[in-house]
């Protein structure tokens, strides 16, 4: 396996007199899909949250590219090669799907925006050629002028992951990126997924479509009660006894 990308050890989280997660020690590397799964409120977004810098774990210590992160923001993380998407959709429904996309592509250069200006795509023909080939990486070559309130939820989500793909990410963290989605838009959806791990990035999957994550993931990760309950490859995982009582005893 290749040296991990991002990795959090040890990760605990607590808020009040909760403990969210417990002892988490996980990596991905370049070219790997860790899908982590889990029952509703095991911490999977809470993980997500604190290995993107959402979130400050209570313990532990999240690295990124064998730097120690763990006190960093988010923006600086970004900045450092790491990008994700949400649960709810975030993009600006008044604009394109270009204009989108192209101000994703202007949020990850030196100078991204003026805050005494509302954020809107700059005039940069060389900024164009890059969003018309990130729409077309995520299958929506020919819906850039269309605005983003007109899209299928399908079509909304592939958008994010156009965004979220613009600043040429080492690690992309996606939390349910098929939530919501038609079951005809989820193969669409998988296949740029696994053309994204392919190309060398290191992509961490929080997903409930468990045919998906199956189908995609090199190793799992299943977390219980905040706790990392297995990982392996997907086959040894879905074998567990513990996994299996996790889900109430049902095949996986």
């Amino acid at each position: 396996m290749t040296a991990p990308v991002i990795s959090g050890h040890a990760i605990g989280w607590r808020v009040g007199g909760a403990q969210i997660l417990d002892d988490v020690t996980l990596d991905v590397g370049a070219g790997e899909l860790l899908g982590i799964i889990g029952p509703n409120g095991a911490g999977k977004s809470s993980l997500v949250n604190i290995l993107s810098g959402v979130t400050r774990p209570t313990t532990g210590a999240v690295h990124l590219g064998g730097a120690d992160v763990t006190r960093r923001s988010a923006t600086r993380r970004a900045r450092l090669g790491l990008s994700r998407s949400f649960q709810t959709s975030a993009l600006f429904d008044g604009l394109t799907a270009g204009e989108n996309v192209h101000l994703a592509v202007q949020a990850s250069g030196p100078a991204p925006f003026s805050p005494f200006r509302p954020a809107r795509p700059r005039r940069d023909p060389a900024a164009g050629e890059g969003v018309a080939a990130l729409l077309h990486r995520v299958r929506m070559g020919g819906r850039g002028a269309t605005l983003a309130r007109d899209l299928s939820h399908g079509d909304r989500r592939k958008l994010e992951l156009a965004m979220a793909l613009a600043s040429n990410p080492k690690v992309l963290l996606l939390d349910e990126p098929m939530a919501g989605v038609s079951a005809e838009d989820v193969d669409g959806l998988s296949e740029i997924i696994g053309e994204v791990r392919d190309s060398g990035v290191a992509v961490a999957m929080v997903e409930h479509h468990m045919h998906v994550v199956l189908g995609l993931a090199d190793r799992v990760a299943v977390l219980h009660h905040g706790q990392l309950l297995a990982t392996g490859p997907p086959g040894d995982v879905t074998r567990d006894e513990r996994v299996q009582q996790a889900y109430l005893g049902e095949a996986l």
